[in-house]
C-alpha cells in the first residue's frame, strides 16, 4: 500500500471509528502543521503519550482472578504523522484495588536501578526509513587505476524505535540496512536512562563513543562521507555495553563502554576482527551560548578526547580507507597486521559562531605487533561550513555531538519562493597508514561541498575534491565529483 493510500485510510478511519463507546477525532490543525514543518522525536519512556489518529480502548476493564484483586484495561492507538513516520502505542494497565496485595509486595526499590513497574505494560513504536542514492565520476593519474563512474543505492535503512515499560522503563532501537543486494543489522539496542551512579545504560549494537564525525549520524554530517582518517581508524558499529551521562548542567558528557566485533560487515571503520575493546570519551562545552530563537547568535566551543584499547591474544589488525567516496575503491590499506593489541587516542574541537562552523579531529594508533615492534598510524582533518540562509549548526548536549538541521524556512517555491537551507563547506584530511615494514600508503584530500536542505527530511548534497595517494601500492592523483539525494521519515 502506498503512503498516500495508507494516510487516506487512516484519516477516514479516524473520522468514523468508535471503539468502546468513545469517538476518536482527527488531530487539530496545529498538530498537523507541527508534524509537517518540524521533526517530532519520540520522548523518553517516562513520557509515552503521543498524538493519535486511531484509538482502540476496552473502556470497560474486565476483572481478573479474584485472588489478584486487580482489573485490566487495554488500549492500542496509532497514526501516520507525515514526515515523522508511522507511530503506534500499546498500553495495558492492571489496576490494583488492594495496595497491600501480593503483587505490590514484589515491588523493589534501589537507588541504582530504575523503578520496577508491575501494574502496566506500555510501548510506543515509530517505524521509519532512510533512502540515499549516490552518483560519482572520477579522473585518476599516475599508477592509480581508473575508478568506475557509477550510480548506487548508498544505503536503505528501515527502523523501529520507541520506548516501553515492561517491568523496567527502557528505550529501544532496531535498524536494518540494505545495500549491495544484502541486508545487514545496523543497530539493535536497549537504553535505560537516568540510572543513579551510572547514568544511561545501553546494551546491543551501536556506534562506540569515539570520533565526533562518526558519532554524529551520517544523516547530519556536513559531507557525504566521514573524513578518511576516521573511516580508517575509528571503530564501526559494534556489539557492546556502555554507560554515560551529561554532567555539569549538560555542559559536559562522559561515556565508557566495552565492545566486541561488529555484528555484520560495516560501511567503514576499523576493519580488525576478533578483538575486544574498552572505549571512553569525555566532552566539554568550553563556550556555551545557544539561542534556539536566534540562531545567528549561537556561540559554542566543543572540546573532546577519547581513547580505545583493543586486545586479543591471536588476531590481525587492519586499517583501510576509501577517498571519501563510497563508490571509489580502497586506496590506502595496511593489510592484515599480526598484533596482540592496539591503543587509539583521539581529540576533537568544534566552534560554532552563528552560521559559521569549524570542526577538526586527530586520531592516532599505536599497534603492538607480536614481534615486539610498535607501529604508528594516524591522521587528522579540518573543515569549515557556512549557512548562506542564516541557520546555525544544532548541537545535542546529551550526546556531545551535532544533530539534525531544521531550516528556518522549508523549500516551497509556490509560496513566497522559500528555498530551504543552503550550506557551503570545505575540508582537508590527511591519513598516514605507512610505518616500518607496513606500506599502507598516505592519502591527502581536499573536498568542497554544497548542501541543499529542502526541509528537515530531504537533503541534496554535492561534493567535489582532489586527492593524492603515495607511499603505498599506488602513487597518483585523483579528481572526485559526486552527489547524493537523501530522504528520511
Amino acid at each position: 500500500m502506498s503512503i498516500c493510500r495508507l494516510y487516506a485510510g487512516v484519516m477516514l478511519a479516524a473520522c468514523v471509528w468508535r471503539a468502546g463507546g468513545s469517538e476518536v477525532a482527527a488531530p487539530p490543525p496545529e498538530a498537523a502543521e507541527s508534524a509537517t514543518n518540524a521533526p517530532r522525536l519520540l520522548s523518553g519512556p517516562e513520557r509515552l503519550k503521543q498524538d493519535i489518529l486511531i484509538t482502540i480502548d476496552t473502556n470497560a476493564p474486565a476483572a481478573v482472578a479474584a485472588d489478584t484483586n486487580a482489573q485490566k484495561s487495554f488500549r492500542l492507538q496509532g497514526g501516520w504523522r507525515g514526515w515523522d513516520g508511522l507511530h503506534l502505542e500499546l498500553n495495558e494497565r492492571t489496576r490494583l484495588s488492594n495496595p497491600s496485595g501480593p503483587m505490590t509486595r514484589l515491588l523493589v526499590s534501589s537507588n541504582a536501578l530504575p523503578p520496577i513497574c508491575l501494574d502496566q505494560i506500555q510501548m510506543t513504536i515509530k517505524f521509519g526509513a532512510r533512502i540515499e542514492v549516490d552518483a560519482a565520476g572520477f579522473l585518476t593519474s599516475g599508477s592509480l587505476p581508473d575508478f568506475a563512474d557509477d550510480v548506487e543505492l548508498r544505503r536503505a535503512l528501515f527502523s523501529a524505535q520507541g520506548d516501553c515499560i515492561l517491568v523496567f522503563p527502557v528505550s529501544y532501537m532496531l535498524e536494518l540496512g540494505y545495500r549491495s543486494d544484502t541486508f545487514y543489522l545496523n543497530k539493535a539496542y536497549l537504553l535505560s536512562q537516568d540510572m543513579n551512579y551510572i547514568g544511561n545504560l545501553q546494551v546491543g549494537v551501536f556506534q562506540p563513543p569515539m570520533g565526533l564525525q562518526v558519532i554524529t549520524s551520517s544523516r547530519d554530517i556536513t559531507f557525504m562521507e566521514p573524513a578518511a582518517p576516521l573511516q580508517a581508524m575509528a571503530p564501526p558499529n559494534e556489539t557492546g555495553i556502555q554507560i554515560g551521562h551529561p554532567v555539569f548542567n549538560q555542559r559536559a558528557t562522559w561515556t565508557l563502554g566495552i565492545f566486541g566485533d561488529a555484528a555484520t560487515d560495516t560501511e567503514y571503520g576499523n576493519a580488525s576482527r576478533n578483538y575486544g575493546s574498552a572505549i571512553g570519551r569525555l566532552t566539554w562545552l568550553a563556550l556555551d551560548h545557544l539561542d534556539a530563537d536566534h540562531p545567528s547568535a549561537n556561540r559554542l566551543l566543543h572540546l573532546g578526547v577519547s581513547a580505545n584499547y583493543q586486545y586479543s591474544v591471536t588476531s590481525d589488525i587492519r586499517y583501510r580507507s576509501r577517498p571519501e567516496s563510497d563508490i571509489a575503491p580502497y586506496v590506502i590499506d595496511t593489510g592484515d597486521i599480526d598484533a596482540s593489541g592496539a591503543a587509539t587516542v583521539g581529540g576533537e574541537v568544534a566552534w560554532v559562531n552563528g552560521p559559521l562552523s569549524l570542526q577538526g579531529e586527530f586520531i592516532h594508533v599505536f599497534v603492538q605487533g607480536t614481534n615486539a615492534t610498535t607501529l604508528n598510524f594516524g591522521g587528522f582533518y579540518a573543515e569549515a561550513s557556512w549557512y548562506l540562509t542564516g541557520e546555525s549548526r544544532p548541537y545535542d548536549r546529551t550526546t556531545g555531538a551535532f544533530s539534525r538541521l531544521i531550516p528556518l524556512r522549508d523549500f516551497d517555491f509556490g509560496r513566497g519562493g522559500a528555498w530551504g537551507a543552503l550550506e557551503l563547506a570545505c575540508r582537508f584530511s590527511h591519513t598516514d597508514l605507512d610505518d616500518q615494514q607496513v606500506r599502507g600508503g598516505r592519502l591527502n584530500l581536499f573536498m568542497a561541498g554544497l548542501n541543499w536542505y529542502l526541509n528537515p527530511h530531504v537533503r541534496w548534497m554535492f561534493n567535489c575534491g582532489v586527492g593524492h595517494v603515495s607511499s603505498g601500492q599506488w602513487d597518483g592523483h585523483m579528481f572526485i565529483a559526486q552527489t547524493r539525494i537523501g530522504v528520511d521519515f
